[in-house]
């Protein structure tokens, strides 16, 4: 097949992405190495870098080789207004549904933990949570799942100082809040046996960034509770984070 045949709109509109996506990481890249990098023919990169420099989506430097993202991406990202309680609301109540206990959604900011939105347990002895709620970072599976997701030194440096010991679980040096973190990273999957608050426990999952707001999903209830229903907690939480990452990719 003729590399340079004339495809389907989806086919090309791929096509383009993967164009713009290559300059979003290599500022400047050359038609060949778009080309190397895309796996497309050097032909077909040059007519659509001339098709996006056309829409203002691309701009090459006058006498260069080389092309950049253009202007007009960056007029259309300014209105984007991505609202992470509004897209994730349904992931929440479809998770509520299946598990029925305490749902916290939350986001890193400034290296403290909130709560932005919540579905509150259906049982009569519950966890109490609330939007606008501060978790400890330390101690808690939703702080515990917000440090996984940032690099190692970024991670320490929210760490540092010394970390309140809230239970006799406790974890209170970098070192043990970060073995703890380790040995969770194999499926994802991190929890808060009464490290925040004796007599309750917590399960959460880190989920794809909206914007540059790092998230994460937790599920919290009384202990007794937890030990009987920890492994559908984890099969839920996991299949949560999987039909998110399916929807919106692993950034939104």
């Amino acid at each position: 097949m003729d590399p340079d045949k004339p495809r389907s709109d989806g086919q090309t509109i791929a096509r383009a992405v993967a164009i713009l996506q290559v300059l979003a990481e290599r500022p400047g890249a050359s038609f060949g190495q778009i080309a190397k990098a895309t796996g497309l023919p050097r032909s077909t990169v040059q007519r659509l870098v001339g098709v996006l420099n056309h829409e203002g989506l691309v701009t090459k430097a006058f006498g260069q080789q080389g092309a950049y993202l253009g202007m007009e991406l960056a007029r259309l990202g300014a209105k984007v207004r991505l609202d992470a309680r509004a897209l994730l609301r349904p992931f929440l109540e479809s998770l509520h549904a299946r598990i029925g206990d305490n749902i916290d959604l939350t986001m890193l900011e400034g290296g403290r933990v909130f709560v932005i939105e919540q579905i509150a347990s259906n049982e009569a002895i519950r966890v109490i949570s609330h939007v606008g709620k501060e978790h400890p970072i330390h101690c808690t599976a939703n702080g515990k799942a917000h440090l996984a997701a940032l690099p190692r030194d970024a991670a320490l440096a929210l760490l540092q100082g010394p970390l309140p010991r809230l239970t006799p679980r406790t974890r209170t040096t970098a070192e043990e809040v970060m073995a703890d973190i380790d040995a969770a990273r194999v499926d994802g999957v991190f929890t808060d046996v009464e490290e925040y608050s004796e007599g309750a426990c917590a399960m959460a999952v880190p989920l794809p960034k909206i914007g540059e707001t790092e998230l994460a999903i937790s599920i919290a209830m009384p202990s007794n509770r937890f030990e009987r229903l920890k492994e559908d907690m984890r099969d839920a939480l996991l299949e949560t984070r999987d039909t998110v990452i399916a929807e919106y990719g692993r950034s939104i």
